[in-house]
């Protein structure tokens, strides 16, 4: 039951992710696959370097990352409520003291996974060589890696904001 109360707290979070990574597992075969098949167009006058397939999935995942953090919705509510009153009963006398510190930490958090997501990825990632299709893979997988944590801590963000009302 432990367990069960803990999760209630990050439920916006893990739903936000859950969502974020199908957004990704469906756009992502996708724009790769129409951007491939107008690269093998013999016809199409488009340069590989003009089609910058990667900076486009990377600015959609952070925008679909933050449309769904700073979506309210059922589980939104009900973590915020679950944070208000865990907030409560940590510090009765300054009951928004711990609601204020979570929502510092986690909007940090999201503001520094949306930074990374438009940043170059790591050189372990480089150093593997994946490609999909004519494309490298690690700005890709990067990217959709910590949209994922966008979205997530910012619905938490979110919830923990709306825990202090």
């Amino acid at each position: 039951m432990k367990f069960d109360s803990r999760l209630r707290l990050i439920q916006a979070g893990v739903i936000a992710a859950c969502l974020q990574c199908l957004a990704i597992m469906l756009l992502t075969p996708m724009v790769i696959t129409f951007a491939q098949s107008r690269l093998d167009e013999p016809a199409s006058h488009a340069n590989p370097t003009s089609l910058n397939v990667t900076s486009f999935l990377q600015i959609t995942y952070l925008l679909i990352a933050l449309g769904l953090a700073f979506t309210n919705n059922r589980f939104v509510d009900s973590a915020a409520a679950y944070s208000r009153v865990a907030s409560r009963q940590m510090h009765p006398l300054e009951p928004n003291l711990a609601a204020n510190t979570l929502l510092i930490c986690l909007w940090f958090t999201a503001v520094g996974l949306a930074a990374l997501t438009l940043g170059p990825p790591p050189s372990f990632l480089i150093e593997l060589r994946w490609h999909f299709g004519p494309f490298e893979a690690a700005p890709i997988i990067w990217s959709a890696m910590t949209s994922v944590g966008v979205a997530a801590f910012g619905a938490n963000a979110l919830a923990a904001e709306q825990g202090q009302r």
